[in-house]
């Protein structure tokens, strides 16, 4: 048997956490922010950010052959990536998901070894009775964190699930589990005739009403969308012709999954629709990296996983919906569509 060309791989594998460190400490120092504002030099930076001066350099060109920062002579500035998702003064800023990455994930992901061999998920951990999200939500500061976090990740996905889907065929829609109402916001600012309503647990209702405030002076789309208190394990959910379940069922194990995907059949009116999206696995299991290690990382939060696209789509068949083909929201994202008959 040859020997292969080379074990650079593995080694780019094992120091994968340099490069996603390097990130998450310009992210906390504003770093992005400040050169996405102006130009300046290492010793301008070195000054401003109190960094040691044996080190700034090596830091900074590091960040300049990742492609988070350019370099003019001696100048450093944002790349047009770093300035419209890292400076948190741009619509588009996803650092509150980062940052969740490096406070809450990465910790985690040192104890994998511990957490194949236990079991024992973090929600576990966090609470005697495993109600991660109540006791989450409970904390002001915390709360706020975690939205900002699922900001960022909405900030992804709004513009693809805006554009592919036939929105001009409804008047309105609900986000189930839609957080502080990112994503509602944004799909009913790109389709100026849709009527949205964000639904989640009551303590996300004044970060809803802080986060459409902050849309200033678009009046209207202040009357288009609203926040409904409520679970959608218990509660009535909206009355609406769209529902969607974004990064939802991957949160839950299957038997709950298929409580919530009944709920929505039951309560949509015949001809509505019901939106699927998450990071679901090819039926092989082969090809999505991301997708395998997120199914792990959601097993050591809160004791779910991702699931195969065929998985998904047989919950909704089994539910009673019609299932189109599925859909690429980006390369790490599947969008189902199912809907009930009329």
């Amino acid at each position: 048997m040859s020997l292969p060309e080379s074990a650079l791989p593995i080694v780019r594998t094992a120091t994968g956490f340099f490069q996603a460190q390097a990130l998450f400490v310009g992210i906390e120092l504003g770093l992005f922010a400040r050169v996405s504002r102006e130009p300046a030099d290492a010793a301008t930076l070195q000054q401003e950010f109190g960094l040691h001066p044996s080190l700034v350099h090596d830091y900074l060109d590091a960040l300049v052959a990742m492609d988070l920062l350019a370099r003019d002579g001696s100048q450093y500035r944002a790349t047009p990536m770093t300035s419209t998702y890292l400076d948190p003064t741009k619509p588009e800023y996803i650092g509150g998901f980062l940052a969740f990455n490096q406070r809450r994930l990465y910790p985690a992901w040192g104890t994998l070894g511990t957490f194949l061999r236990s079991g024992e998920n973090l929600a576990q951990k966090f609470s005697a009775e495993g109600d991660f999200t109540s006791e989450l939500y409970a904390d002001p500061r915390r709360a706020r964190a975690f939205t900002e976090a699922m900001d960022g990740y909405a900030v992804l996905l709004a513009r693809p699930l805006a554009e592919k889907f036939r929105w001009d065929e409804v008047k309105s829609f609900a986000d189930l589990g839609g957080c502080r109402g990112l994503l509602t916001a944004r799909i009913a600012a790109a389709h100026p005739h849709l009527r949205g309503v964000t639904f989640d647990l009551p303590p996300l209702e004044p970060l809803f009403d802080e986060l459409i405030d902050s849309v200033g002076g678009d009046t209207d789309l202040r009357d288009r969308v609203s926040y409904q208190a409520g679970s959608f394990f218990t509660d009535a959910l909206p009355d609406t012709q769209v529902y969607i379940f974004g990064h939802v069922l991957h949160d839950w194990v299957d038997e709950r999954r298929r409580e919530l995907v009944r709920r929505a059949f039951e309560q949509l009116p015949p001809g509505g629709t019901l939106l699927v999206y998450d990071s679901m696995i090819d039926d092989e299991r082969r090809d999505a990296v991301f997708n395998l290690l997120m199914s792990l990382n959601m097993a050591m939060i809160s004791g779910s996983s991702e699931y195969t696209v065929s998985q998904g789509i047989g919950w909704l068949e089994e539910a009673g919906f019609t299932v189109e083909e599925p859909v690429a929201l980006n390369e790490i994202t599947t969008l189902l569509v199912a809907n009930k008959p009329l």
